[in-house]
Order: C-alpha cells, then structure tokens, then sequence
C-alpha cells in the first residue's frame, strides 16, 4: 500500500515536471525571438553609425577640397575630420578605409599644425600628425602609402618642429627601408644640408 501511494506520488511529479517542460519551448522561442530582434537591432544601429561617420568624414573631405580650389584652408573643418576620422579607425580598424581615411587626417594635422601660430597648438598637432602617422604603420603595413607616412613623420621634425636630430632619425629610417627608392637617394643628399642656415647652405656649395 505505502509502495502505492510513493508510486502515485512520483507519478504526479512526473506529470507536473512534464507539464512545466510541456510549457518550457514556446517561452525559450519568445526569448530566442526577442534576443535575436535585439541582435539584429543592435547591429543594425552599429551599421548606420558607421555609415553616418563615413558620410560625416566625406561631406568634411569635399568641402576642404572646395575651399582648396579657392585657395583657402579652414583649420576648423580640418580638426573635425581629424576628430572623426580618429574615432573611425578606433571603432572600425578593419574598416578596408580606415586607413585612408587615417592618413588624410595626418596629412590635415600636419596642415593644422604648420599654419598654426599658437605654439601649443603647433606641437599639439604635431604630436597628433605622428601619432596618427605610427598608428597606420604599425596597424596597416600594407597600406600603399606606408612610405609617405614614415617619410612624412621626418617632415613634421624637421619642417615643423625644427627637431633635426629625430628628423635625421626618422630619414635615415626610411632611406634603410627603402635603400632603392628614389626619395631615399634624394633624402640620403639632403641630409648633407639638414638643419643648416641659408648662409650655411651657400658656404657648403
């Protein structure tokens, strides 16, 4: 009789954890659904950031190439691409652009930074130029205008900063890299003149 009733007990359990599965698959599928709206939801946002950064950065380009045709540079537009252009290549490294976009925005810092004439401002800009600059040599190797970017750093110090002794560094970097590029050789004869007065040029010839 006791062995009945415990029969019956564990009968009735079963039944209820049965009927507790029996309601288990409709709520994980309502969970599913909603994990995977939120998941596209959320990608989809992530796809229209992206989107709406390159648009923002292409307006900024075509409007310093318009002012460019009319022979004015405006340094705010500038620092606003630099700005979103940074952030791109933060959030999106693998972003096949990325890069391009990158070394416009060194090319515009160092723009920035030698018409600037805040001191502060100068170095600023230029410390960003050669961050950028060392990001893209480090991150894309590949890139095609790596040689313009390790060539430009020397151009900060030297034309820039009149930091001749990293400008020198810098130079000598690129003409090891690149023993047989013609910027290489025309750079290996500069040297010679680096960092010397007009009068110094002239008494060396």
């Amino acid at each position: 009789m006791i062995l009945l009733r415990e029969k019956r007990s564990l009968n009735t359990k079963q039944k209820t954890i049965n009927m507790k599965i029996e309601k288990f698959p409709p709520l994980f599928i309502i969970l599913l659904v909603l994990f995977t709206s939120c998941y596209r939801e959320s990608s989809n946002t992530l796809l229209q950031q992206k989107v709406t950064s390159q648009t923002n950065m292409l307006q900024l380009l075509q409007q310093i190439d318009s002012l460019g045709d009319l022979g004015v540079y405006n340094a705010t537009i500038a620092m606003d691409y630099i700005a979103y252009a940074e952030n791109f290549g933060s959030a999106y490294p693998e972003e096949p652009m990325a890069p391009e976009f990158l070394y416009k925005a060194g090319l515009m810092a160092m723009t920035v930074a030698k018409l600037s004439e805040n001191k502060e401002e100068r170095e600023f800009y230029s410390q960003k130029a050669l961050s950028i600059f060392d990001g893209i040599l480090k991150v894309y190797p590949d890139y095609g205008n790596i040689k313009n970017c390790m060539l430009n750093k020397g151009v900060v110090y030297d034309d820039i900063l009149q930091d001749y002794l990293n400008a020198e560094i810098q130079y000598r970097v690129f003409i090891a890299m690149y023993p047989t590029d013609s910027m290489a050789i025309n750079i290996e004869a500069y040297l010679e003149f680096l960092g010397k007065s007009p009068e110094e040029i002239l008494a060396k010839m």
